[in-house]
């Protein structure tokens, strides 16, 4: 199996570890309580979900469980979100008036009872047992693309979704005159709006010179010049005018969508489908990025719909965008470091080639015997010690060595260096053994292309890239209700609170009905990370809603940085690849060891949340400061 479909399962899994880690930025983060039971409103909301949508349990073989409705997937994930914000009001209101440090221990105990409650009630969820048996939503239309309407009108939607992250993200890159990322080499772009609406004449999104134009054009090329010229007229913000033609533009393509989905699936689905494109694109602050998504999915949806099963449709639609992934990473990656000179880069190279050279004692012995295994089991692991001894070394002594860039972000370079020789190099070991030079051909075209799933027919959508857009859509639109509420008086008001609560109730503020408030809004961000999580597994057992979900939602909000809505999300990605990468480490050593350097792994994990506390108390990204003026009237 090509990496690419580890890269698929490794997305949704951060997807729906970000949604639970921003429910818990909001109780945490913002309103500064302590919940150290946010599990429970997580389980609430899949077993709720994951209820509703089984069959009746006179249809099942050997389970036990109340509901059982047959509902479709939609509602039933709105009503877990819904239950899981109203069982967050239950518990808030006899405990939050606790002291911090009680309240912890309250809401644990509370996600251990009802942990304990769907072990043990057998009438109930299945007892001990796993409740299972429920179908996933659309799972019939897939792999894309297909024949038939309702085919197309799937492809039609993951190409908006798609097409419009990636022209958002293309807006990020150099066109925003307040982006980190800079429009001209990482310099800051003048001030005042830009000649031709987007980035100014002559300059590039890539940097200054021919390599950036050629990069450019590589971008232009695999969003289909669509996403690209979206992109560079994203600068400005719309006016309200603009926006009620927005929003007109969002009825007719709503509408369009609507017909569409309501023939080809159900009148409902249509008419929400209608309501979050109209609303979608009335909300839009950048117009011509969801326009691009709707011309994108417009063409798509036809193209698929004329020539119905034909691999070249998916390859112009999502083998371009998945290059584009690529070029676009390599782009925000060199911005992003644009301070970094070249030495830095080879010292990140050093730091990744030295780590994967650690174990080549490992891979060459380990499979000769027990006494060859055993000695490139010491020899790896002494190295590795080694290595470790000389990364904290050199990290101390930095300010002697360095180039005046923080060791940190050197190290941060060697860890996509080191993606990079897994995705690309080692990756391509097994089938250099297997098919020689065309193996590696076929695979590193299928870690390219990662949105496709190559088979013996040609390349297809499988569901699984599908539960990925869904899932990223789903974090999007969670994200972006997160901004705006703590961007809201009313998300002021919790700041205000957990900055000094009497200073809050001093100026007339119902402390208590606030953070009721906000504790039922977390709870209800976990219970529909609870919902996803049912139709990702397509099976529930109670030893899924163990403590440590809480506490690795916590991790996750330590590592991207408290009260940042980003940073659950890129605390999310480094915790899972964290994850990935040593359970790859493991399979290089001998089958009797694998499971205590499995276990090891919480002592990594220990180890990396230390580092980051000592390097980065505040979180890699740590909140977001704002100083408004105050003016007299």
């Amino acid at each position: 199996m090509a990496l690419s479909s580890s890269l698929v399962s490794l997305g949704i899994i951060v997807g729906i570890y970000a949604i639970l880690a921003l429910g818990l930025n909001i109780k945490f983060g913002y309103t500064g309580l302590l919940d150290i039971g946010h599990v429970a409103f997580y389980l609430v909301g899949a077993y709720v979900t994951a209820l509703l949508v089984l069959p009746p349990a006179s249809e099942q073989q050997f389970a036990t469980y109340v509901l059982g409705w047959n509902w479709p997937w939609l509602p039933a994930i709105a009503v877990g979100t819904v239950v899981a914000g109203i069982m967050g009001l239950l518990v808030a209101l006899p405990a939050i008036r606790l002291r911090e440090d009680y309240l912890a221990i309250a809401v644990l105990g509370i996600s251990v009872i009802l942990k304990r409650v769907v072990q043990v009630e057998g009438w109930l969820a299945n007892g001990p047992g796993s409740l299972r048996g429920f179908e996933q939503p659309l799972r019939d239309g897939f792999p894309l693309p297909g024949e038939g309407l309702a085919a197309a009108a799937l492809f039609g939607f993951v190409v908006l979704v798609l097409w419009t992250v990636a022209t958002y993200l293309l807006a990020q890159v150099g066109t925003r005159p307040d982006s980190e990322l800079t429009a001209d080499g990482g310099k800051p772009a003048e001030p005042g709006p830009a000649a031709d609406g987007g980035v100014t004449a002559g300059r590039t999104i890539s940097g200054p010179g021919i390599g950036g134009k050629i990069v450019d054009g590589l971008l232009a090329v695999t969003t289909l010049g669509i996403g690209y010229v979206a992109a560079r007229r994203a600068r400005s913000e719309t006016s309200e005018t603009e926006q009620r033609y927005l929003l007109g533009a969002g009825v007719l393509f709503g509408a369009a969508a609507f017909a569409v989905t309501g023939l080809a699936f159900e009148w409902w689905l249509g008419a929400v489908v209608f309501a979050a494109l109209a609303a979608g694109f009335y909300g839009a602050d950048q117009r011509w990025v969801p326009l691009a998504g709707a011309v994108a999915a417009t063409v798509a949806f036809a193209a698929a719909f004329v020539v119905g099963e034909s691999p070249m449709v998916t390859f112009v639609f999502l083998g371009l965008l998945s290059l584009f992934t690529w070029v676009f990473g390599a782009v925000a990656v060199a911005r992003r470091y644009s301070d970094l000179d070249r030495r830095d880069f080879l010292l990140a190279l050093g730091l990744a080639v030295v780590f994967v050279a650690t174990f080549v004692p490992l891979i060459v012995m380990g499979g000769g015997g027990d006494e060859s295994s055993s000695i490139g089991l010491f020899l790896t692991m002494a190295l590795l010690s080694a290595f470790l001894y000389g990364v904290y070394y050199v990290g101390s002594r930095w300010e002697r060595y360095g180039s005046g860039t923080e060791f940190v972000r050197i190290v941060g370079v060697g860890a996509i260096w080191l993606f990079a020789i897994r995705y690309f190099v080692m990756a391509n070991i097994e089938p250099l053994k297997r098919a020689g030079v065309g193996g590696v051909v076929n695979n590193t075209l299928q870690n390219l292309a990662w949105l496709l799933k190559f088979t013996a027919s040609g390349a297809e959508f499988d569901y699984s890239r599908f539960l990925l857009v869904l899932t990223l859509a789903s974090l999007a639109l969670v994200y972006y209700l997160s901004e705006i509420t703590v961007e809201s008086p009313f998300g002021r008001v919790l700041k205000a609170i957990r900055e000094d609560e009497d200073v809050a109730t001093s100026l007339g503020k119902n402390t208590f009905a606030y953070k009721v408030q906000g504790m039922m809004l977390g709870s209800a961000l976990a219970g529909f990370a609870g919902g996803l999580t049912a139709i990702y597994f397509q099976s529930l057992v109670h030893t899924m809603f163990a403590p440590r979900v809480t506490f690795i939602a916590f991790l996750v909000l330590i590592i991207g940085g408290t009260a940042n809505n980003k940073g659950m999300i890129l605390g999310s990605v480094i915790y899972w690849a964290f994850q990935k990468a040593t359970a790859d480490i493991a399979g290089f050593f001998p089958t009797a060891a694998r499971s205590s350097v499995q276990a090891l792994r919480l002592a990594f994990i220990g180890a990396l949340l230390i580092i980051i506390l000592y390097y980065r108390p505040e979180g890699l990204w740590g909140e977001k400061q704002k100083n408004e003026e105050v003016t007299d009237t």
